[in-house]
This record gives C-alpha cells, sequence and structure tokens, in this order.
C-alpha cells in the first residue's frame, strides 16, 4: 500500500493505492448516535491520472459540465482524447499536479514516462532526414524510435508530462518546413505548407493518408515545430556548377540550423499564431 498527497486547489489530499486500485482518504470524526447534524465530506474537483497500477501520476482541473471528480488511468484518458498542453485545442482540462516523484527514472510514477530535456527533442528534430522516414514505423517516427519515445504512451519533459504522439509531431514538422523553406524561401509560407501537409498525413500514412482536420493538439504540435524552425533555421545560398555539354552555375539552397531559442517548442500556441497558421480552422 502506498499514500500519495495530491494538491488540489491549493489544498492537499490523501490518496490510498493498494492493489492496483486507488481511493480518496478522507477524514472523518465520530459522534452520538443520537447527534442529528449532518457532516459534510469535502470532496475535491480533480480528475487523478494513474498508471495501470494506479500510481498518482499527475492531476487535471475538470470543466464546468464535466464529472467533477474521477480517478482513472491514463489509457482511458488517451481514448477520451483529453490533453493539458494547448489550451486552445480541442479537450483541453489544465494541468495542476504533477507527482514530484515522476521526474526521477525508476520510482513508481516515473517509470510511466520517457524522461527528457527540450534538447534532446530538438536534436532529434534538427537530423534531416527524407520525408518517407516519418511514416509510422520508419526512423523518423518519434514515438516510437528508441532515441524518441520509444513506444511509451507518455513522455515527460523537464517536468512536463506530454501525450507521446503528440511531441512525434516537432521532428515532423521541423524537416518538413526546412523543405518548404528552400523551396519558397519564405517563412510564413514554409510555416502554412508544413501544416498544411500535416493535415493531409494526420494519420502518418504516405501512401493512403487520412487527412486530419480537426481542432485537436496534432495540428497544434506541427504548428509549434515549424514556428520553432522558422526561429531556428536560416537559408544559405551557394554557387554550384552542373557539369554538362554545355556547364552552368545554379544557386543551391540549404537551410542551416542556427539555435536562438527553444520558446516556441515549450510554450503553447498562442491566439495570434492560431490565427494566422490555423489552416484547419478555416
Amino acid at each position: 500500500m502506498t499514500e500519495t498527497s495530491v494538491v488540489v486547489n491549493g489544498a492537499p489530499y490523501l490518496f490510498e493505492t493498494d492493489s492496483g486500485s486507488t481511493t480518496l482518504k478522507l477524514k472523518s470524526t465520530t459522534t452520538p448516535s443520537n447527534d442529528k447534524d449532518h457532516v459534510e465530506l469535502s470532496v475535491p474537483s480533480v480528475w487523478l491520472i494513474t498508471r495501470g497500477n494506479g500510481i498518482p501520476l499527475f492531476s487535471l482541473k475538470p470543466k464546468a459540465g464535466d464529472k467533477p471528480f474521477r480517478i482513472m488511468k491514463a489509457e482511458l484518458l488517451y481514448a477520451e482524447k483529453i490533453q493539458w498542453f494547448e489550451p486552445l485545442a480541442d479537450n483541453y482540462r489544465e494541468l495542476e499536479w504533477v507527482n514530484p516523484e515522476a521526474s526521477t527514472g525508476g520510482t513508481p510514477s516515473g517509470v510511466a514516462f520517457k524522461q527528457f530535456a527540450w534538447k534532446q527533442i530538438i536534436d532529434f528534430a534538427i537530423v534531416d532526414r527524407p520525408s518517407i522516414s516519418f511514416a509510422s514505423h520508419l526512423p523518423g517516427d518519434w514515438k516510437r524510435n528508441s532515441e524518441g519515445g520509444d513506444s511509451y504512451l507518455m513522455v515527460l519533459i523537464e517536468g512536463k508530462p506530454y501525450w507521446a504522439d503528440a511531441v512525434g509531431q516537432i521532428p515532423f514538422a521541423v524537416d518538413t518546413y526546412r523543405k518548404y523553406f528552400e523551396e519558397q524561401k519564405q517563412k510564413d509560407s514554409a510555416i502554412v505548407t508544413t501544416v498544411k501537409t500535416g493535415i493531409e498525413y494526420g494519420d502518418g500514412n504516405p501512401l493512403m493518408p487520412a487527412a486530419d482536420p480537426t481542432n485537436e493538439y496534432d495540428n497544434y504540435m506541427v504548428l509549434r515545430g515549424a514556428m520553432w524552425a522558422s526561429e531556428n533555421f536560416s537559408l544559405i545560398t551557394s554557387k554550384r556548377v552542373v557539369e554538362g555539354f554545355v556547364p552552368r552555375t545554379v544557386d543551391e539552397v540549404v537551410t542551416r540550423f542556427q539555435p536562438t531559442t527553444d520558446a516556441r517548442l515549450r510554450n503553447p500556441c498562442d491566439a495570434a499564431s492560431i490565427g494566422k497558421y490555423g489552416v484547419w480552422l478555416k
């Protein structure tokens, strides 16, 4: 049996996990049998998300109209398409608490996540890959690659949880942005085309893709990656001689990584960016 203190609206509540089941422990007092006064027990308004074995991982704030108190496994939360990292996307619930032990690998909560720093996400994303490699189960498929999500359902990036498939949109977006930036030589156009490509190949199938024009988190994470790439890659133009019967000189354009900031990756998409690039809403 384990006990976990979870802070809800600034107040600690104790949850007990035993034999794969987690319950809320509430303190009560005994009164005489003839006491007619009712004592209200305070049940917090919270969704507690757990591992399959019941260990608490993090909590979310329910919205108005939601069932106010739930203890649910992460797999069920994923099936309901709930997310906590893009406030303007559908199915958003605010992240309120993360188990402080989750950032330590090997702990009961830490083993639920693969641990990352943002630099590791960037290091994977800046590798130039053929577009086809981002198809499901190929090397660019970050959520399955052993250097990426490694088939985990969730990852923890510097203490904050994400669905692994959400973060997996970032390397795809960075590589795709570079391709279109080299072709179009214009940042805004390259961002829009990257987002459109993400929508077109929403299911990761390059042969018979199923488009995903929804307002769910996938398209927001593609936009995060594209906007970050626009701030961290520059165009380099050089001259190259093409041999032939009549040799000619052509311009060769490539993108070069010039790191500035990772703010676009760390932070959710803002309303101005969605208004400018959120083609799935238009």
